[in-house]
């Protein structure tokens, strides 16, 4: 009897937690759950909205869709965005708690801005309020047409390979033809004029067909070693009549040591004769063509490019014409294929090698051929 006194007394002894402190624990750990939840929230690798319906106010959003939207988060918050209100319709008519929809949004500081948008109603002091969780799929968007764009480009590439293999023997049959109306008809008569403007145009055709069958080939380079100055110095050799129609002055700053080329001759001066030749066009009457020869590093311990800088005086690119210079068939020229720079793109990448361009319009052009320096063996 003694000792079940004693375990009672002892078990009277222990101290039991007041409910205040209780409820202090409680608050304490309803904090730290609020801390945890609301850390997932603000570092969401995607834009989190809750807006208010009827009134389109941002009630609160993370720091992502703040970003996103080009805004502070306190200019963000309060802000209305009237386009939720048709994925508040879609929610209503939706049988499903979530729905997926796009958005377009407008904002000062980012316009244009393309949204996919999951969104949920969420209860809140019973009112209903939307939970929108967003990323932006502009750029998903611009890829995809990108390749859209790469695919029309290679139907159009194959089309006209065919035509331009169909046009080659009635082109023939017409040279053929004009060229005995020609001997037939005295160069007194005014015949003979029309005789030999069909010709040049023919000329004109041949020429756009031969280019465009040499586009749609994928020609195997024939590497040899190769001197680049020397070829420069004899492509602009090739190329003397049309640099001397106009008043243009040709500086060569060649790097006497630069090391050979692994490189096919004949594809690269066609790469020379493209640029030379464009770089004479563009300049107006008078104007100057510098064309510089020098070696790069590409990265440490990565090797080297030998690089020909070709800089003109001319007229320049415009902004919006510099990402196209390389589509097919895109030209300025009224006499122009649009072949030209893509042909001289295509035989460099056959070449492990890289071409840049830079222009400034009333300024001039710079292109930089980079053909990678042989790995001694």
């Amino acid at each position: 009897m003694e000792e079940s006194h004693n375990r009672k007394n002892k078990l009277s002894n222990i101290k039991r937690p007041s409910p205040l402190s209780l409820l202090q624990s409680k608050v304490k750990e309803l904090e730290h759950q609020l801390t945890w939840y609301k850390s997932f929230f603000e570092n969401a690798t995607d834009a989190v909205f809750i807006i208010q319906p009827e009134t389109w106010c941002v009630l609160d959003a993370n720091e992502y869709a703040a970003t996103l939207l080009g805004l502070s988060r306190d200019e963000l918050l309060g802000t209305k965005l009237p386009q939720f209100r048709r994925i508040f319709k879609l929610l209503k008519k939706s049988n499903s708690p979530m729905i997926l929809s796009e958005l377009s949004l407008d904002t000062p500081n980012n316009s244009g801005l393309v949204l996919e948008v999951s969104a949920r109603f969420v209860e809140y002091e019973g009112q209903k309020l939307i939970q929108a969780i967003a990323r932006d799929v502009g750029e998903q968007y611009a890829l995809t047409d990108k390749l859209v764009q790469a695919d029309k480009l290679v139907l159009l590439g194959q089309l006209s390979a065919g035509i331009a293999h169909e046009i080659r023997n009635p082109l023939a049959a017409v040279n053929l033809n004009l060229q005995v109306l020609q001997r037939k008809i005295s160069p007194e008569r005014p015949e003979y004029g029309y005789v030999i403007t069909a010709l040049q145009g023919v000329e004109r055709i041949s020429k756009i067909v031969d280019l465009t069958l040499n586009f749609s080939r994928q020609a195997i380079p024939d590497i040899q070693g190769l001197d680049i100055n020397a070829l420069l110095q004899s492509t602009l050799e090739l190329i003397s009549t049309v640099i001397k129609k106009k008043d243009i002055t040709v500086e060569l700053k060649f790097d006497e040591k630069l090391p050979l080329a692994s490189a096919d001759a004949k594809q690269i001066q066609q790469v020379f004769i493209n640029l030379l030749t464009n770089a004479a066009d563009a300049i107006i009457d008078k104007g100057k063509i510098t064309i510089k020869t020098y070696t790069e590093k590409v990265h440490r311990n990565k090797g080297e490019y030998i690089v020909i800088s070709i800089r003109d005086t001319g007229i320049g690119i415009p902004a919006e014409d510099l990402p196209k210079i390389f589509n097919p068939f895109f030209t300025r020229k009224a006499e122009g294929t649009g072949l030209g720079l893509p042909i001289t793109q295509r035989i460099l990448h056959n070449h492990n090698g890289v071409i840049d361009v830079e222009s400034r319009v009333g300024v001039g052009t710079v292109f930089y051929i980079k053909l990678p320096v042989p790995n001694e063996k």
